[in-house]
Protein backbone atom coordinates (compact mmCIF):
# COMPACT_ATOMS: atom_id res chain seq x y z
CA UNK A 1 0.00 0.00 0.00
CA UNK A 2 2.95 2.23 0.94
CA UNK A 3 4.38 1.59 -2.98
CA UNK A 4 0.98 3.13 -4.33
CA UNK A 5 0.90 6.45 -2.30
CA UNK A 6 4.89 6.87 -3.27
CA UNK A 7 3.47 6.19 -7.19
CA UNK A 8 0.60 8.78 -6.31
CA UNK A 9 2.71 11.56 -4.77
CA UNK A 10 4.83 11.16 -7.54
CA UNK A 11 2.64 11.51 -10.37
CA UNK A 12 1.43 14.95 -8.06
CA UNK A 13 4.81 16.12 -8.22
CA UNK A 14 5.48 15.28 -11.69
CA UNK A 15 1.80 17.20 -13.03
CA UNK A 16 3.00 19.84 -10.80
CA UNK A 17 6.73 20.73 -12.36
CA UNK A 18 4.98 20.57 -15.46
CA UNK A 19 2.38 22.36 -15.56
CA UNK A 20 4.16 24.90 -13.22
CA UNK A 21 7.61 24.63 -16.17
CA UNK A 22 4.44 26.12 -18.25
CA UNK A 23 5.25 29.67 -17.33
CA UNK A 24 8.69 29.53 -19.15
CA UNK A 25 6.84 29.15 -22.45
CA UNK A 26 7.04 32.45 -23.71
CA UNK A 27 10.96 32.72 -24.03
CA UNK A 28 12.83 31.16 -26.60
CA UNK A 29 13.17 27.72 -25.64
CA UNK A 30 9.29 26.88 -26.41
CA UNK A 31 9.79 23.19 -27.64
CA UNK A 32 11.83 22.29 -24.91
CA UNK A 33 9.71 23.47 -22.17
CA UNK A 34 6.67 22.16 -24.12
CA UNK A 35 8.43 19.00 -24.40
CA UNK A 36 9.46 18.66 -20.65
CA UNK A 37 5.79 19.37 -20.00
CA UNK A 38 4.36 16.33 -22.34
CA UNK A 39 6.57 14.29 -20.79
CA UNK A 40 6.04 15.56 -17.25
CA UNK A 41 2.36 14.60 -17.72
CA UNK A 42 3.10 11.54 -18.84
CA UNK A 43 4.98 10.43 -16.22
CA UNK A 44 2.13 11.61 -13.68
CA UNK A 45 -0.58 9.51 -15.71
CA UNK A 46 1.74 6.41 -15.36
CA UNK A 47 2.35 6.87 -11.59
CA UNK A 48 -1.38 7.49 -11.09
CA UNK A 49 -2.47 4.52 -13.18
CA UNK A 50 0.03 2.36 -10.63
CA UNK A 51 -1.01 3.93 -7.60
CA UNK A 52 -4.99 3.07 -8.69
CA UNK A 53 -3.97 -0.27 -8.04
CA UNK A 54 -4.61 -0.32 -4.63
CA UNK A 55 -5.79 3.17 -3.77
CA UNK A 56 -9.87 3.59 -4.92
CA UNK A 57 -10.05 6.26 -8.27
CA UNK A 58 -12.10 9.16 -5.95
CA UNK A 59 -9.73 9.40 -3.05
CA UNK A 60 -6.36 9.20 -5.49
CA UNK A 61 -8.02 11.52 -7.59
CA UNK A 62 -9.77 13.62 -4.98
CA UNK A 63 -5.64 13.92 -3.24
CA UNK A 64 -4.45 14.44 -6.71
CA UNK A 65 -6.50 17.48 -7.06
CA UNK A 66 -6.03 19.52 -3.82
CA UNK A 67 -2.60 18.48 -3.25
CA UNK A 68 -1.42 19.59 -7.06
CA UNK A 69 -3.83 22.40 -6.79
CA UNK A 70 -2.48 23.21 -3.26
CA UNK A 71 1.53 23.35 -4.50
CA UNK A 72 0.72 24.87 -7.93
CA UNK A 73 -0.83 27.93 -5.45
CA UNK A 74 2.35 28.27 -3.74
CA UNK A 75 4.62 27.83 -6.57
CA UNK A 76 2.95 30.57 -8.06
CA UNK A 77 3.00 33.03 -5.44
CA UNK A 78 6.22 32.50 -4.48
CA UNK A 79 8.18 31.72 -7.54
CA UNK A 80 6.13 33.58 -9.82
CA UNK A 81 5.10 36.53 -7.89
CA UNK A 82 1.37 35.92 -7.74
CA UNK A 83 -1.38 37.71 -5.70
CA UNK A 84 -4.29 35.83 -4.55
CA UNK A 85 -7.66 37.68 -3.42
CA UNK A 86 -9.46 36.82 -0.21
CA UNK A 87 -12.11 35.09 -2.13
CA UNK A 88 -9.36 33.16 -3.50
CA UNK A 89 -7.54 32.29 -0.58
CA UNK A 90 -11.24 31.23 0.75
CA UNK A 91 -12.01 28.96 -2.05
CA UNK A 92 -8.73 27.36 -1.69
CA UNK A 93 -9.50 26.42 2.02
CA UNK A 94 -12.76 25.34 1.44
CA UNK A 95 -11.73 22.90 -1.57
CA UNK A 96 -9.31 21.55 1.16
CA UNK A 97 -12.31 21.42 3.25
CA UNK A 98 -14.16 19.53 0.95
CA UNK A 99 -11.42 16.88 -0.43
CA UNK A 100 -10.82 15.98 3.19
CA UNK A 101 -14.47 15.10 4.03
CA UNK A 102 -14.56 12.68 1.04
CA UNK A 103 -12.09 11.03 1.85
CA UNK A 104 -12.78 11.13 5.93
CA UNK A 105 -16.42 9.73 4.42
CA UNK A 106 -14.97 7.17 2.18
CA UNK A 107 -14.89 3.59 3.29
CA UNK A 108 -11.61 1.61 2.88
CA UNK A 109 -11.43 -1.49 0.55
CA UNK A 110 -10.12 -4.68 1.33
CA UNK A 111 -8.01 -4.32 -2.16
Amino acid sequence: MLKAWIFLFLAIFSEVFGVSIVNYSQEDNKALVLSILFISIAIAYYCMSLSLKKISVGMAYAIWEIVGLSLITIIAIFAFGAELKMQEYIGLALALLGIALVNFGEKPSNV
